[in-house]
């Protein structure tokens, strides 16, 4: 690693006063600004060096201490005792007899009291709302995210130049940002399962962490889902459930047919297997099951209201006693 040129960064000679610093570094910091390069990765890295560079060159006696290192810098670095007459008093030295530069100049122009280590940004908890149709489907599903990040500002120190808090931060050094992101929806989701999305989480000093979102289903008009089966409550005609028919119903992926076998009894359960949501791996896929409710026609014709009494004249001594067990 080179020594940093400072001076060089901004511009400006080695003799320039504390004026001169300041109009370099304001004029540097409009032009490379976030809000002026959107996207523009280099524009950025350059407005971090211009920050670190004013940090040191804008405070009168980290300047003073940066000059008199000097062309001292790699001595500094090969030799502990050496380097401790730069570094603050609470300083703490890890390693051999020798630390990494980036180190040294995080500690020694950026003010901390231990070198500059990779630290994993913090994992984000959420949650994640979905239709029954898009666990079915495993699509694809927009989330919009704030998530907290360095403060490009002041890089994250909390102060500017002049020690005055970081408006940009108000000087927690880390600002919330809004994050638009595609998940893709895995097999073998239900309510309460967690999706790991790996790098999506806080950014870090290094590594950022991960983003977990929990499932939360959406209030579906007819499926209730318990676990990875489903439940429907299917109205059916008397005479359809006497009889026996075959009807379309409902279901993830369209429409099916169910049999109604004849005799069929309110409240009876009928299952179409592995109509449900999938499972994941090592677990089957759920089923669909049909909670039967006999329904009675309404608005009968006289015609139709003969024939129910013909069949109860029919059925008059033969049907038992169904409400026997009340009493």
């Amino acid at each position: 690693m080179e020594f940093k040129d400072y001076y060089k960064t901004l511009g400006v000679d080695r003799g320039v006063n504390d004026q001169g610093i300041k109009a370099a570094y304001r004029k540097l910091a409009r032009k490379y600004h976030p809000d002026m390069n959107p996207g523009n990765k280099k524009a950025e890295e350059r407005f971090k060096e211009i920050n670190e560079a004013n940090e040191v060159l804008g405070d009168p006696e980290k300047r003073k201490k940066y000059d008199q290192l000097g062309s001292n810098w790699e001595e500094i670095l090969r030799n502990k005792e050496y380097a401790r007459q730069y570094t603050r008093p609470d300083f703490e030295w890890q390693g051999g007899e020798s630390f990494d530069p980036e180190d040294f100049f995080e500690a020694f122009f950026g003010g901390r009291s231990s070198p500059k280590r990779e630290r994993r940004g913090a994992d984000i908890e959420g949650e994640i709302r979905l239709t029954l149709e898009e666990l079915y489907g495993r699509t694809k599903k927009s989330l919009g995210l704030n998530v907290s990040g360095v403060c490009q500002y002041c890089n994250g120190r909390g102060t500017t130049s002049s020690s005055s808090i970081c408006r940009g931060c108000s000087g927690t050094g880390r600002v919330s940002r809004r994050k638009d992101i595609d998940v893709t929806i895995p097999k073998g989701l239900k309510e309460g399962s967690k999706i790991r999305l790996a790098g999506m989480g806080e950014e870090g000093r290094g590594k950022k962490g991960d983003l977990y979102l929990t499932v939360r289903l959406q209030p579906h008009k007819c499926f209730t889902p318990e676990g990875y089966d489903i439940y429907c409550n299917l109205p059916v005609l008397d005479y359809e459930a006497q009889l026996g028919t075959d009807i379309l119903v409902p279901a993830l992926n369209g429409k099916v047919k169910l049999k109604i076998s004849p005799e069929t009894q309110s409240g009876s359960l009928l299952r179409l297997k592995g109509k449900g949501l999938p499972g994941s791996d090592g677990e089957k896929d759920g089923d669909l099951y049909f909670r039967i409710q006999i329904m009675i026609p309404k608005g009968l014709s006289e015609k139709e209201k003969e024939l129910i009494k013909e069949f109860r004249s029919l059925r008059e001594g033969r049907e038992e006693d169904i409400r026997g067990s009340l009493f």
